[in-house]
């Protein structure tokens, strides 16, 4: 232990007076270290983090149904959950759980909330225990429809609706309808997902209420539960899932049509649901992937810095060894540095994970897309860091600790240059040479992904976001008929019309390049699809008669609705040329609009429709769309429950959303809005992808340009350090500055040849993945391709400039002095 702590106390003041290297090779070692630690923080999010305040998670179990082919994508219905509840011999209890999104309105106001609806034996089958009151009752599971109008807050809705005050035996109005609260969850508590806080519980026999408009209770085809069990002691996933597949034959036996080819898989309780963990797998294992190349590439500069930094010491070595240290006394010393170099570097690197995922975590959606998902450095991350660290100072610091041990002391004494090991200098020249590669294939994708962000930006999308905010709500859920809603859509709209600054209020069923739009199958006559074909599907929305005009969507012949009109739609211009033949021959012309059962026996519910307008092409789903059939139909056509205010104002959005939200109060003070933003920033979501993948490809690349400088540095460097002699010889022979600078850069620019035609091939091969994401940018772009060249080729040259220059100073005399 002695020698240890004076190990590692001659290491620190050697690294200490040797401020420049140790700072270098901790930044390059922070990179590679910290984009692994932002990673498997993610990885610790999604997959290892325990459910909170959960009963020995390692019993728990989810069931699906699953097709004969073993896919586990099933949910399942209510009566095939009670039988399999009550004749399983494998679960000490098997509940059910289904996600429903709620309006719960209390002391005067409402809000939209995420809610789950559980079996009764829910919280006892996780072993939850509330922070305040009880769960749900035995009988309360069992009442029969809507007799049982109890819940459970979670412990957020508590503190922040009710100020974490007496709240049991309270009455809360979910849906429209009173609910007495009995209990609070604990703080914290997630469920059935790692990412999913629920806000409020309610009873799965209170599905009328929570689910308006839908009653499949009794529904044995329906799948919409999930199910999570607690195994007995002793039984294992596989002997569970045998057992339940023989209640499933017997399902199928007794109810051949709903039960047809139905069985049950049985796997570990996760934190993602089971249909699409081996999709969140695989995208958790490419990303662990590409970051390690970022971690080897950083690792191989530093092993190569410390190749020349020994070279550098040789004569301290010799020295050692002189007085009596033998070759694992000197090597074991130089580990410790290394060692101690890159814990320092996973010191930074913990700190670069921390505000990596602050970075990240802005591009989580807010709203009702809203997902509780933390990015946090929890003694896990700190545990992966420190191995990491640990692990790779160990495995890139043995070889250069060993090499630089074995010492010829007369040679080293004397000062004189290193012989060459050309196998070691072509094996560091192959890592700078793959890490240039790597470098531009993530530089190019970078580059791709900011200029489609660009392109993006110079896209007319066919309306004006400008000035616009949405704010939505869902009178379904509060048990709204056509006339009440009908009612409360027109007393809305005027209040807000009347508030200063307002131009033009409008109902729209979705919002455009929001990612949620609708379509309709339709019958154009003329245009009939072949014999066996299905009709054409065109995407539309419902949307009042100021709609166009509060988008300020241009008409290009006809005209708009009029108020209650119905029976009318406007169409685009695509849609006028590819169904019509133009856009003048559109007007007039009128074409079926077919229920979602397109069948000969349905078609005497087609609704049928002329065309009243033509409007100018936009982009209705994503920017990247082409040109595609679109068209209007008036809100009062149908009637639908949830719709999407679009406000064109003046002046500040504050305080027009306050008086909207004040309007709807005082309507119905249990109508809550959601996805209360501008319009813009609704649009905007359709760019996640896009600047998500820039943020990450661009960093990566950015990583790995530096590091590939470093390493071209390194390389160089310590070839003029081991050619100190040679070059001492060519300057005494006659040589001039620019030859030897010629001399130098020959090397380096053979590593940047060789290293840019890898990364061109692979980023031809590799970009075209991201061609989906791209808008107005081909995947071969050549001004990225040539742009990104030409940057990694000057700061790969630059690299060399340095060492190249030091060369030319080398003094005949100084390198032949002792020949």
């Amino acid at each position: 232990m002695k020698t240890l702590w004076q190990d590692l106390r001659f290491g620190a003041r050697a690294l200490w007076k040797s401020p420049g290297f140790t700072l270098v090779a901790a930044v390059s070692l922070a990179v590679g270290i910290g984009a692994n630690a932002t990673i498997f923080s993610l990885v610790n999010a999604a997959l290892l983090r325990p459910l909170p305040r959960v009963r020995d998670e390692a019993r728990l179990a989810d069931v699906n149904r699953s097709t004969p082919d073993g896919d586990r994508f099933g949910m399942v219905s209510y009566p095939d959950y009670l039988y399999l509840r009550e004749h399983n011999e494998v679960f000490e209890g098997l509940a059910a759980h289904t996600l429903a999104p709620m309006s719960v309105g209390a002391q005067g106001a409402a809000e939209r909330v995420h809610g789950l609806l559980v079996s009764g034996n829910y919280f006892d089958v996780l072993g939850v225990v509330p922070a305040a009151g009880r769960f749900f009752l035995p009988e309360e599971d069992r009442a029969p429809a809507g007799a049982a109008p109890v819940a459970v807050l979670s412990h957020r809705l508590w503190r922040e609706r009710f100020g974490g005050g007496d709240v049991l035996g309270r009455e809360v109005v979910v849906n429209g309808h009173p609910f007495s609260v009995v209990g609070v969850a604990p703080e914290g508590f997630k469920a059935p997902y790692i990412y999913f806080s629920p806000d409020v519980f309610v009873p799965l026999s209170m599905q009328a209420q929570a689910m308006p408009g839908s009653d499949i209770m009794a529904q044995r085809g329906a799948g919409w539960l999930g199910l999570r069990g607690r195994l007995k002691p002793g039984v294992t996933l596989e002997r569970a899932e045998a057992s339940l597949n023989v209640l499933a034959k017997q399902l199928q036996a007794e109810f051949p049509e709903e039960e047809r080819e139905q069985g049950v898989a049985v796997h570990p309780a996760g934190h993602v649901p089971g249909e699409v963990r081996p999709q969140v797998v695989g995208f958790m294992a490419t990303l662990t992937a590409v970051v390690g190349l970022v971690l080897l590439v950083a690792c191989a500069n530093v092993a190569g810095m410390f190749l020349a930094r020994a070279a550098r010491r040789r004569r301290e070595f010799a020295v050692r060894a002189a007085m009596g240290a033998t070759r694992w006394r000197v090597a074991r010393q130089l580990l410790t540095e290394s060692v101690l170099l890159f814990a320092v570097g996973g010191a930074f690197g913990v700190l670069l994970a921390v505000w990596m995922n602050d970075v990240l975590m802005a591009f989580k959606p807010s709203g009702s897309l809203a997902v509780d998902f933390r990015l946090d450095v929890d003694w896990r991350v700190l545990a992966f860091t420190l191995g990491v660290s640990l692990l790779t100072g160990v495995l890139f610091g043995l070889a250069p600790a060993l090499q630089a041990s074995k010492t010829d002391l007369v040679t080293a004494l004397k000062d004189a240059a290193p012989a060459g090991g050309r196998a070691r200098q072509r094996t560091r020249t192959a890592f700078v040479v793959a890490q240039i590669g790597i470098s531009l294939v993530l530089l190019v994708g970078a580059a791709l992904c900011v200029r489609s962000l660009q392109g993006a930006a110079r896209i007319d999308p066919g309306f004006d976001p400008e000035g616009v905010q949405l704010a939505s709500f869902d009178l379904a859920l509060q048990g709204y008929d056509e006339a009440r809603g009908r009612e409360f859509y027109r007393r809305l709209k005027e209040r807000v019309a009347a508030l200063p600054g307002v131009e033009a209020a409008s109902y729209g069923r979705a919002v455009q390049l929001s990612g949620l739009m609708f379509a309709n199958a339709v019958r154009v006559p003329g245009r009939e699809p072949e014999a066996g074909q299905p009709p054409p599907v065109i995407m539309s929305n419902a949307v009042d008669e100021d709609y166009l005009r509060a988008l300020r969507v241009p008409l290009l012949a006809g005209r708009g609705f009029a108020a209650g009109e119905r029976g009318v739609v406007v169409v685009n211009e695509t849609m006028a040329k590819q169904f019509f033949g133009g856009v003048a021959e559109a007007l007039g012309r009128r074409f079926a609009l077919l229920p979602r059962a397109a069948t000969r026996e349905a078609r005497r519910e087609e609704e049928q429709v002329e065309v009243v307008g033509v409007a100018r092409d936009g982009r209705y789903y994503t920017l990247g769309e082409d040109p595609q059939p679109f068209f209007y139909v008036p809100a009062a056509q149908s009637y639908y429950g949830a719709m999407t205010l679009h406000v064109r104002a003046a002046g500040g959005a504050g305080a027009l959303m306050a008086g909207v939200r004040e309007a709807a109060r005082e309507i119905d003070p249990n109508v809550p809005l959601s996805g209360v933003m501008p319009l813009g920033e609704a649009v905007g979501f359709s760019l996640i992808p896009l600047r998500l993948a820039a943020t990450v490809v661009g960093g990566l690349g950015i990583a790995g340009l530096l590091l590939a400088a470093i390493g071209v540095y390194g390389v160089v460097s310590y070839s003029v350090g081991s050619r100190t002699r040679e070059i001492g010889i060519r300057v005494a022979l006659g040589a001039r500055p620019g030859d030897v600078l010629r001399l130098v850069f020959r090397q380096g620019v053979w590593m940047l040849a060789v290293g840019l035609a890898v990364g061109l091939g692979g980023a031809f091969a590799l970009t075209r993945f991201l061609a989906s994401l791209l808008y107005g940018v081909s995947a071969t772009d050549p001004a990225a391709f040539a742009s990104v060249s030409l940057l990694l080729a000057a700061v790969a040259l630059a690299a060399c400039f340095f060492p190249a220059r030091r060369a030319t100073k080398v003094d005949p005399m100084v390198a032949l002095r002792h020949e």
